[in-house]
Formats: C-alpha cells, sequence, structure tokens
C-alpha cells in the first residue's frame, strides 16, 4: 500500500466533533466529481473514503446515495446525488442558491478545528501525496477553476505558501517543500503520518549526507590517482632520457618514493620517508620534478 493510501485510510479513522464533520463532508462534496443542484457525486478507489462519505450523507442529510462499482484489478467506487430535491437540499445547507456561481463558503469552517477537517476533506476527494522517501510534493487537482484560485488564496492566508499550475483542463494546487507538507498533514489531523514523515525527513537527511562524504572521499581519490599517474610518467621520461640520476639528492630520493609506492597518498608518502617532510613540503619536490621533466620535452621540441 502507498504512502498516499495510508494516509487516507489514517484520516478516515479520524474522530472528530459533529461541526467538523460537516465541514470535512463540505470538503469531500466541493473537491469531489461534481457539486450542483443537478448531480453530487465524488468518485475514489479508496473503499474506506466512500464508507466514510456514504456516512456523512446519511447523518446529515438522510441522504442513501447511489454506489457505483467498476474496475478489475482496482474497485472505483462512484457514489452520487441524483435526486434534485436531494441536490437542493445539500447545496441550500452549504449556502448555495440557484444559479450561484460556484464558490467556497468559509462560514462553513469559522472555527479553526472546522478548517482543518475541510481541508481533510478536500484531500480526501482531490489529494495526492508522493511517498517522502521518493520527493516532497502533495497537490490538489481541482476541476472548478474559481473554486481552485479561492483554495489557493484560503491555503495563502493560512501562510500555507502553495504554488499553483494547470494540467489540462485542470488547476493543480501543490506544495514541494518538507516543513510546508509536515504543517498540512498536522492541520489534517494526521499525528501518525506526521511522525512518520519527520522519521523519513531525518532518514533522508543522514542518507544524503552520507552519499555526500562518500561523494567527497571518492573524488578526493580520483585526484589522488591522477595525480600519482602524472608523477610516475613524468619520472619516467626523466629516467628513459637519463636525466633521473642527475637530480639533486632530495628529488631523486622522493623520486624513487613515489614510484616504490604508486597508490599512496602524500600524507602516506611523508611517513614512509622517514625525514622531516611536510605534506606541502612533498608536494612541491613533486611538481618541481614534473617541471623539470616538461622543460625537456620542451627543448626537444
Amino acid at each position: 500500500m502507498s504512502f498516499c493510501s495510508e494516509l487516507k485510510n489514517d484520516l478516515c479513522i479520524e474522530k472528530q466533533p459533529e461541526c467538523c464533520k460537516i465541514a470535512e463532508c463540505y470538503g469531500l462534496m466541493l473537491f469531489g466529481h461534481t457539486f450542483s443542484y443537478k448531480n453530487i457525486s465524488i468518485i475514489t478507489e479508496n473503499e474506506n473514503i466512500s464508507k466514510r462519505y456514504i456516512k456523512y450523507l446519511k447523518s446529515n442529510f438522510a441522504i442513501i446515495p447511489a454506489v457505483k462499482k467498476s474496475g478489475k484489478s482496482t474497485t472505483t467506487y462512484n457514489i452520487s446525488v441524483s435526486s434534485p430535491t436531494e441536490c437542493s437540499a445539500v447545496m441550500s445547507a452549504f449556502g448555495y442558491e440557484t444559479g450561484d456561481f460556484l464558490s467556497i463558503n468559509h462560514d462553513v469552517f469559522k472555527r479553526e478545528c472546522c478548517f482543518g477537517s475541510f481541508i481533510r476533506g478536500a484531500f480526501l476527494a482531490c489529494g495526492q501525496m508522493t511517498d517522502p522517501f521518493k520527493n516532497y510534493h502533495t497537490e490538489f487537482v481541482i476541476r472548478d477553476f474559481t473554486v481552485a484560485l479561492e483554495f489557493y488564496s484560503l491555503l495563502q492566508s493560512r501562510g500555507l505558501s502553495p504554488k499553483r499550475s494547470m494540467r489540462g483542463t485542470t488547476t493543480v494546487i501543490y506544495f514541494n517543500k518538507s516543513e510546508t507538507i509536515e504543517e498540512l498533514l498536522t492541520l489534517m489531523g494526521a499525528g501518525r503520518k506526521v511522525l512518520e514523515f519527520i522519521d523519513i525527513e531525518v532518514a533522508k537527511t543522514i542518507r544524503n549526507r552520507e552519499n555526500r562524504k562518500n561523494n567527497l572521499e571518492m573524488g578526493n581519490i580520483g585526484k589522488q590517482v591522477d595525480a600519482s599517474f602524472n608523477h610516475r610518467l613524468a619520472i619516467e621520461y626523466l629516467r628513459e632520457k637519463g636525466k633521473l640520476e642527475t637530480l639533486s639528492d632530495e628529488l631523486y630520493s622522493v623520486a624513487l618514493l613515489r614510484i616504490e609506492n604508486p597508490a599512496a597518498s602524500l600524507s602516506e608518502l611523508c611517513k614512509i620517508y622517514g625525514e622531516s617532510i611536510t605534506r606541502s613540503g612533498l608536494n612541491h619536490r613533486l611538481k618541481k620534478i614534473m617541471e623539470i621533466a616538461q622543460e625537456l620535452k620542451n627543448g626537444e621540441k
């Protein structure tokens, strides 16, 4: 089961006051498939959401909706209310009059607890969340453009900093920052998932830190190998030209040291050298050998 499916199942277990049930039901309807005087419906693949929604319709409006199931490998639930009388009763209960443009009625969630329940209903109806182990992304895919813009402004007013884009004819309101998604989960009442999300975030931070450390170490090893190769290339060139023995004693001894220890780092060569020499001093001598070899090549040219 995906992280998002688990989250929605957890949200469906959440118990709440009567005022919050109305607010969540409103979120489910408003962000569902259709919400009008002709038809009110939601479409979901989550059985727990379908049961919760049907329960709200029965308890709040004494409505028993039509339920259609479809699909083979995955069952899709289409829960609809099509009776003009029942649709009219629901629309009126949420403050709409015939001919009104669809918009968000803020009076339904005046209390802070009800606001969280309204967002929960919206998420159950049209929300998706990517597994945080893969990526930080939570979105609401909204069919009605006006409602989407109002929802975007509503979230902004609560300091949640959403982003907005179009996907075909639908509007996508989304979040891609971990701290904002944590705030959203907390607001919806997903306490257990907040803790799990934070654990995943910590694990990813540790893993990324280790990866950066390993990449740095591998980069340093690569530089070390390249440097050793260039040192030995210069030394072998001097040997071929009979010039190696003409080097000063300090350069000659370092040249032999490098040839005998091709895989050693500069720090390791300092220890093997035996005399009091710094890493910088050793590196200076090797560079001097390379310069002499290069000057000899240039002279031949």
